[in-house]
């Protein structure tokens, strides 16, 4: 099967190499994703974290999609040292 010509079945292992192609495409977006953060200021980092974390609670989002964002927030602050407050948390 050809992008051209979406009507044509695909065969199993066809489906499989654009599977493969697919991961291979989004983890080289994730990393350079991730490393741009670098580039930005430690406001701008912090109001992207916070943009991450409002879409983690977008109810227009599934529950899968919600935990991928809070994850990329998380690798973001973890990245960038950044230390996340928790409101439940005293310090001593």
């Amino acid at each position: 099967m050809t992008t051209d010509k979406p009507e044509e079945a695909m065969t199993f292992g066809e489906l499989l190499a654009l599977i493969s192609d697919q991961q291979r495409r989004l983890t080289v977006l994730e990393n350079a994703f991730s490393w741009l953060s670098f580039c930005l200021d430690e406001k701008s980092n912090q109001l992207l974290i916070h943009s991450l974390r409002l879409e983690s609670q977008n109810q227009n989002r599934d529950e899968i999609m919600q935990q991928h964002f809070a994850r990329l927030a998380d690798e973001l602050e973890k990245r960038n040292g950044i230390v996340k407050v928790q409101a439940n948390v005293i310090p001593e």
